[in-house]
C-alpha cells in the first residue's frame, strides 16, 4: 500500500516535507527536528491526504471519504474534519507556524507549500 502511494504521487522517498515538519508515509509518523509529533490515526490521515494533494483544495466530503472509506449517509453534516483540522493546527502550532494549512472558506482545506 505504501509503495503504491509513493509511486502514485511520484515520491522516491517515503518522507515528504510540509512546512517545518516531515511526514513519514512508511511509518505513518510526523517529525519535527527529528522528534515525533503525536497524532491520532485520523489526524495523520487528514494531514497526509492534504500534503499528498498539496496546492489543491480538498473538500470536506473528499477528506471524509478518504478517512472513513465510503460515502457518508445522506444528510451527513458533521464537523469531524473541521475538528481534526483544529486539533492538527493546535498540535503543530506548538512546534512551528502552520499557515501552510489553509482553510478555503465554504469549500474545504488546502496545504500550500
Amino acid at each position: 500500500m505504501h509503495a503504491i502511494t509513493r509511486r502514485r504521487f511520484g515520491l522516491v522517498k517515503p518522507r515528504v516535507s510540509c512546512g517545518a515538519f516531515e511526514l513519514d508515509l512508511q511509518t505513518r509518523s510526523l517529525l519535527f527536528s527529528g522528534n515525533e509529533v503525536a497524532l491520532s490515526n485520523k489526524e495523520f490521515g487528514v494531514l497526509s491526504y492534504l500534503v499528498l494533494h498539496r496546492n489543491r483544495v480538498m473538500t470536506r466530503l473528499q477528506l471524509t471519504e478518504h478517512i472513513w472509506g465510503d460515502l457518508p449517509e445522506s444528510g451527513f453534516d458533521s464537523n469531524y474534519i473541521d475538528a481534526h483540522i483544529k486539533n492538527l493546527r493546535k498540535k503543530l502550532g506548538h512546534y512551528a507556524d502552520t499557515e501552510w494549512l489553509e482553510t478555503v472558506r465554504g469549500v474545504g482545506y488546502r496545504v500550500r507549500l
